[in-house]
């Protein structure tokens, strides 16, 4: 996701989801809405609250390798996003990849159950 338009409109309709300082928002789009973009889509905002910029771009990088990795196992048509307004405590990668899989398994965002 790149515009702006579009972060709101996921912020304002999405289904919103708190877990370890990262909101998610999750919001599926239409089938009439962009047609042309049937893949899942997924923004990053974090706040310079999270941390300096090193740890920023670290927890992003982390959150899309995550989403690279396992988003053949997700529902097509979905929008979203990650919100990190705060520092969150020190995760590494594998703890950051249970949190963000127990938020899409409870928003039901899980095409194919994923392996343990």
């Amino acid at each position: 996701m790149h515009y702006d338009r579009e972060f709101k409109r996921v912020f304002k309709n999405g289904k919103v989801l708190r877990s370890s300082g990262i909101i998610m928002f999750a919001y599926q789009r239409a089938s009439e809405d962009e047609q042309e973009i049937k893949n899942i889509r997924i923004g990053i905002a974090i706040s310079r609250r999270s941390g300096i910029a090193v740890i920023r771009n670290r927890l992003k990088r982390r959150i899309r390798e995550i989403f690279r990795l396992n988003k053949h196992l997700l529902k097509q048509n979905f929008d979203i996003v990650f919100l990190i307004k705060e520092k969150l405590p020190a995760m590494n990668f594998e703890e950051l990849k249970n949190t963000v899989f127990l938020m899409w398994k409870k928003s039901d965002l899980f095409e194919i159950r994923p392996e343990a």
